[in-house]
């Protein structure tokens, strides 16, 4: 583990880096001195907080959101294709280099905080709190590598730095029943309320509820996570209460949320932007038009990226063709019965607006070179109404899950006028973004996926009763039809796996959810848009490898045995 040779170098000083301007920063460089304060352990806990920064970006979301069948990104970029190894693990450098600090701050805090001298209930409130964070890192390291080296002491020498580097990898369902077991021994001395009611919004008993429930849906407990799920009911209640709107990442601290990256805010005052909205805004053209549409409160100087796009199982307007000009449209073979789990789209046909086929066969449509083609447009009437011209009506997410053009204008996105294949869309806008700027919230995990995980829960348990009634409670709100007529579990199955695509597409956890279901490689390699995904796939990647380094930092204990079998 490379990232520990070096944090131990100077440990201190790296710990406490979170710092503000009103603490004591004179006895950071000891640890036997520095605790001696409610700040001072504060300021610790504080730093935790820090790895998360360098984990959650742009390649981050292109590496769980961007290669599944909800997504993906035309850039060439080792992420966007999955073209990782061993040897060149892109973004898995960064989530094992910064996940890994991040559990080392938080063990340090734990075992020191416990052991200072301070009062007895802010004590444990920081260690609890510290707990949680450490385990929500493990969470992030788990799901992306799948079985890591699990460790809890304080590296606070070589000895110990050596042994932790020497760890071989634990079968992860027995690290998250570790972490499961370890919040329930701690979540009792944080506040039992939602995060918005903490003024910082600080991680504290509604994410470790959260995490226990994520870890035990992962080792298919499912009555074990029922217990964290039904104490994040009681401390939540209705998700109808919640505005849909307020899914949109630019609303900071909302009330649905449990966990928030604060990327305007830290904890230790100092701000601090991402990136991610550079890849989830249509691309940019100069002056505020984004892909052909003006866009107002969206800023001129973005730089333009290469962006996240629908595949067609998301959503799809397949544009309509004919053999001539003024031919009949071939619209039984395109448009509202081919589209995918949003369906229909607030699209219509451009009729005015036909041309004959400039780019030959394309795998978004239908017709080949030569026919011509009846461009898209947004409908605005539809949208509005939210009923689409067939009288079917529109999902409200729409609106905020895929960019289809300026609502207020009638303007519609040039690729989606061109093939009918939505951008991501408002919730993960950035208004008055600069350059690469985004000061976004990043909503790591709400409400309405503990809803949806209690729908999953139950009907694995077999009550089909339960799970409908949880799975329409998010249809309801999304403004479409309940889910009736049971015939079977299979069949329930897949409509909470696909309401979950719905409802969370474009939230960091897409891919660990067909991984967790065992099925990632067959739905992407069957959904995505992007061949040159296709081309370098390969079932090992449903996990990142171990960067190359860390293999060799901990002498062989640590291996890739599936990248081997691959021949990586």
């Amino acid at each position: 583990m490379k990232a520990f040779k070096y944090l131990l170098l100077s440990l201190a000083a790296l710990v406490f880096t979170a710092c503000n301007l009103e603490e004591d920063t004179s006895s950071f460089v000891d640890h036997n001195t520095f605790y001696e304060n409610v700040l001072q352990c504060r300021a610790a806990v504080n730093s935790c907080y820090n790895s998360m920064k360098p984990i959650f970006t742009a390649n981050y979301m292109m590496a769980v959101e961007g290669c599944t069948d909800l997504w993906y990104c035309t850039s060439s970029t080792v992420d966007a294709i999955l073209d990782v190894s061993p040897a060149k693990p892109q973004m898995g450098k960064n989530v094992w280099q910064y996940g890994y600090q991040g559990v080392m701050r938080c063990n340090e805090c734990i075992e020191c905080i416990a052991a200072a001298n301070i009062d007895e209930e802010k004590k444990m409130a920081l260690v609890a709190e510290a707990v949680v964070l450490r385990a929500f890192y493990y969470c992030i390291l788990t799901s992306f590598f799948g079985d890591v080296p699990f460790y809890t002491e304080r590296v606070a020498d070589i000895a110990t730095l050596e042994k932790v580097r020497r760890l071989p990898r634990m079968d992860a369902n027995e690290t998250r029943q570790a972490l499961y077991d370890d919040i329930n021994n701690y979540i009792k001395y944080l506040p039992q309320q939602r995060t918005c009611e903490d003024k910082e919004a600080r991680a504290g008993a509604a994410l470790g509820y959260m995490l226990q429930a994520k870890f035990m849906m992962w080792n298919q407990e499912w009555e074990e996570a029922l217990i964290p799920l039904h104490k994040l009911e009681t401390l939540y209640g209705d998700l109808s209460q919640y505005p849909l709107e307020e899914i949109m990442w630019r609303y900071k601290n909302v009330p649905e949320g449990i966990f928030e990256l604060q990327l305007n805010y830290a904890p230790d005052g100092v701000q601090y932007y991402g990136n991610v909205a550079c890849i989830m805004m249509p691309p940019h053209q100069g002056g505020g038009v984004f892909n052909g549409v003006a866009l107002s409160g969206y800023g001129d100087t973005m730089t333009a990226w290469s962006s996240l796009r629908a595949n067609n199982y998301l959503g799809i307007f397949r544009p309509a063709y004919a053999s001539t000009p003024t031919g009949v449209q071939q619209k039984e073979q395109s448009g509202y019965d081919t589209g995918g789990i949003y369906n229909p789209l607030p699209l219509t046909y451009d009729d005015n607006a036909v041309d004959a086929d400039k780019n030959g066969i394309n795998d978004n449509v239908f017709f080949t070179s030569g026919q011509y083609r009846y461009y898209v447009k947004l409908d605005v009437e539809a949208a509005t109404t939210g009923v689409n011209a067939a009288g079917k009506p529109i999902d409200k997410r729409i609106e905020y899950k895929l960019g289809l053009g300026n609502y207020e204008t009638g303007g519609t996105f040039q690729y989606v006028r061109d093939w009918g294949v939505p951008w991501p869309g408002p919730q993960f806008w950035c208004p008055n973004i600069t350059s690469t700027y985004d000061g976004n919230n990043y909503r790591l995990f709400r409400y309405a996926d503990v809803i949806l995980m209690l729908a999953e829960c139950y009907c694995e348990k077999g009550n089909d009763v339960e799970a409908i009634r949880y799975l329409n409670m998010v249809k309801e709100r999304a403004g479409i039809a309940a889910y009736e007529n049971f015939s079977s579990f299979e069949e329930l199955t897949v409509e909470i796996r696909t309401e979950r695509g719905r409802e969370l597409a474009g939230e960091f956890m897409r891919k660990y959810d067909l991984v967790r279901w065992g099925i990632w490689y067959d739905q992407t390699y069957t959904y995505t848009n992007y061949a040159k995904l296709k081309d370098k796939m390969k079932p090992c990647h449903r996990y990142y490898p171990i960067p190359d380094t860390q293999c060799g930092l901990s002498g062989g204990a640590l291996t890739n045995d599936e990248y081997t079998a691959e021949g990586m």
